[in-house]
Order: C-alpha cells, then structure tokens, then sequence
C-alpha cells in the first residue's frame, strides 16, 4: 500500500465544519491503497470549537503526529479584552462595532502574520515532516488549506524530497472572505507565497469552481492540466437509514453553524414578522433552530420573536446530524457578497446528506446552482423577505396538509458522497505517480 504524508492544521479533536474534508479522506483512503500519515498540530486552544467525538473516525492503525506551535493569541487576548478561553475566531465574534484594539490586534495580524498566525508551525512541521518522509517511506503529500500555512510546509517538503505534492484549496487565499487587508509589502510577500503553491504543486484542488477562478485570476500561467475540482460532501455513514419525518407538532426550521457580519438571516425574521403579524397562531406552528455561536447584535434581534426562535449552543457532529434529521427543514445563508458567487460551504453538502428539504438565502452562484440542480430546496432572494415568504408559507401549508414532503425529489447526491469523494482523490494521487 501506498502512503501519503497529509499536513493539515485542523483535524480532530478540532471541531467545526473545516475537519471534515481531511477527516473523511483519512477515514476512506486505505480502501483504495493509500496509508495515510497525518502531520498536524497539538491539540491547541486557539482551536475556534472542539470535538472530541470526532476522534472516534480516525482509523485504527492510522499514523497521527502532532507537533507543538507558537500561536500569538495570547497577545490578541491582551490587546482586544478576550478571556482566556473564549473563542478566538475574529469573525465570529465580531458585531459590526470593532473596537480600536481590534483594529490593531487586524493590522498586526495584516502585516506581520502572513500568510497567517500558524506561520510559526512552519519550521517544526517541516522538520517534522521530513523525518516522517523517511521513517515511512512516503510516497506522496497532500496538504489542505487555509491555514496556507499548510501549504507552504508541504512546498517546502517537496523541495526537499522531490515528492510528488497536492495542494488542497478548501478556499482560495489572497484578499478572500476572510482574509485581512494587507498592503504594500505585506500584500507582495502574500501573493509570491500564493504563487509559488501554485507553480510548484504537482496538483491543485479546489472545492469550487469559484475558488479555481479566484487563484486563476491572479496566477493565470498555472498549467491547465493541473487543476482537479475535487468538492466537499457528505458521508452517508453519518446518516442510517431514510431520512426521518421530522417532529409533527411544529414545523422545525434548522440552522448550523455561525452567524456573524453579513451572515445574518434579517431577512428571514422579516418574512416571519410579516407573516406572524397576519396569522398570529403561526407563533405555536413554527420553530426556527439556530445552532452554533452568533454574534452579539445578531442574537439581539431573536429577541422580539421569543419562543419561536430556539439557540443552541456549538454541539458535537454528531448531535449537530441528530438535529439535522430532527427537522422538517434546513436553513442556509450565503453571505451576499460578490464573492460568494464561487462558495459552496461544507455545511451544504451535510444538509444534502441528511435529506431534508433546504431553504437558501442565497445570491445566484454555485450554491443555488447546486440545490436547483439537485431538486434539494428552494432559493430566496437574500434581500427580498416577500419572497422568503412565498416560500415558507407554502412550505407551512403543505406540511399542515400532510404533503411537505411529496414537494421535493433529490436525484443524483450520490456522486457527492465522500467514500466516492476519495476514490477520485485516491486516482489523483495514483496519476501524480506516474
């Protein structure tokens, strides 16, 4: 058998929906003759959320080497007034109302920690990671991003074994969502790191074909013939059997994950302000569930809505599934912004798999196109309440009826599973070996 050094910062007990593309291909790889030896980090506490059940999916036997890092989040606890233990992902704990520390501890963060703070891993990783190259005769490596620190320990092990190398994209990288504003200097390092990934990689993948054109635009020299659309997906592990019915005492519309900036389901609540004001019953037959962490200014605005709106606090992957298929459907926001055009979010997929119906907040863009193409839901104009209403009050009424089920045929999600996610990947990496 094979074997495949895979550098990636988050894996488990790392929570959160970035774990799972490299969890599920550590988890399925040995079923098509690639070993996989993983090179991650100790377990940190700057780690956004946590999940120790996700330990249960490592394969036994699977090789697990966890180094020690630097992280600079102490000082970012000192300059913004965080906890220690509070979470320190920026972006969803931010309200709109950054404070003048937080603008400093970002512009620090802009220029200095490029092409992010796991900078400081670089060094021990790689040293790491060549002894591991040799202890188990490697074959190949594969490195997921962001962090894109991954990326250029994985560059920099290559140059040193001649090792054929894949680079992961499950974003793209310079000035992206979630990427801070660098200038000048700081800005030109960022996009010579980018692209020298990109010259040097054997093979890049990308999620998205939104994310292959961003890197595209900038480094439009790259090969054609390098780059594999490689999506996420779900594992129908995660989800025995058919998908439940749902409660039948209220109509449960679920949310995963976080809420924050333009992440917001304002429209949404409008909808149901309208509608609630029209049919006051309507407060007894509908519960929306927003599960995960939610900034502060948006949780505020729940509170007008009372019961009718649950929050849920992070839960582990699988009480997050359990809710899922506790539903009669599923939420999803798409941040409406240019950019989102070219993102499908993980979450998407999840919701695909546990076979619920999905109501999008989405621009148009590749997540649309794929719940359209799937027959998986319906999509609403993100800035339109009007139309998120038509759709829940048909939804509302035929599940009243006893038919909100025969309005929705999924066809064609198997392709989308991720045992046959990692074949494709398995054939990647056979092909880079020849």
């Amino acid at each position: 058998m094979k074997k495949v050094l895979v550098v990636t910062y988050y894996f488990p007990p790392s929570g959160g929906s970035g774990v799972q593309r490299v969890l599920k291909f550590v988890k399925y790889l040995p079923e098509f003759g690639w070993e996989p030896v993983v090179l991650t980090v100790k377990e940190s506490a700057s780690f956004p959320v946590r999940d120790e059940s996700l330990k249960a999916e490592i394969p036994e036997g699977i090789t697990v080497v966890r180094t020690p890092l630097f992280e600079p989040y102490g000082f970012y606890r000192t300059l913004t007034g965080r906890k220690k233990g509070e979470s320190l992902d920026i972006a969803a704990n931010t309200d709109g109302r950054d404070s003048l520390r937080e603008k400093v501890s970002e512009w620090i963060r802009a220029a200095f920690f490029i092409p992010d703070a796991r900078i400081f891993w670089k060094r021990r990783a790689v040293r790491e990671g060549r002894k591991l190259i040799r202890r188990h005769g490697i074959h190949a490596i594969l490195s997921s991003a962001p962090p894109y620190t991954c990326h250029l320990i994985g560059r920099d092990l290559k140059r040193g074994s001649g090792l054929p190398w894949a680079a992961d994209f499950r974003d793209s990288w310079v000035g992206w969502l979630s990427a801070p504003a660098r200038r000048m200097t700081a800005s030109k390092i960022d996009l010579a790191m980018e692209g020298s990934v990109l010259n040097e990689a054997d093979r890049i993948l990308h999620v998205t074909r939104g994310v292959r054109e961003d890197l595209f635009s900038r480094h439009s020299s790259i090969e054609e013939d390098k780059w594999d659309y490689l999506p996420n997906g779900y594992d129908s592990a995660d989800f025995p059997g058919p998908a439940p019915p749902g409660r039948t005492d209220r109509f449960i519309l679920t949310y995963t994950g976080s809420l924050y900036g333009k992440r917001n389901p304002r429209v949404l609540l409008e909808a149901v302000d309208r509608m609630v004001a029209e049919k006051p019953g309507l407060r007894d037959k509908l519960l929306i569930r927003f599960v995960g962490r939610v900034a502060g200014a948006i949780a505020g605005d729940f509170e007008r809505f009372g019961p009718m709106i649950e929050t849920v606090p992070y839960v582990d992957h699988a009480q997050s599934i359990c809710m899922l298929r506790d539903s009669s459907a599923l939420l999803l926001i798409v941040d409406d912004a240019p950019q989102s055009a070219g993102i499908v979010t993980g979450k998407l997929y999840e919701y695909i798999g546990s076979g619920k119906p999905i109501l999008a907040l989405a621009p148009a863009g590749e997540a649309s196109d794929l719940i359209f193409s799937l027959g998986a839901g319906r999509i609403a104009d993100p800035g339109d309440p009007d139309s998120v209403r038509r759709i829940l009050e048909r939804w509302l009424e035929a599940w009243e009826q006893g038919r909100f089920r025969e309005l929705f045929h999924v066809r064609d999600a198997g392709r989308f599973e991720r045992r046959e996610l990692t074949r494709q990947l398995a054939e990647i990496l056979n092909r880079m070996m020849e």
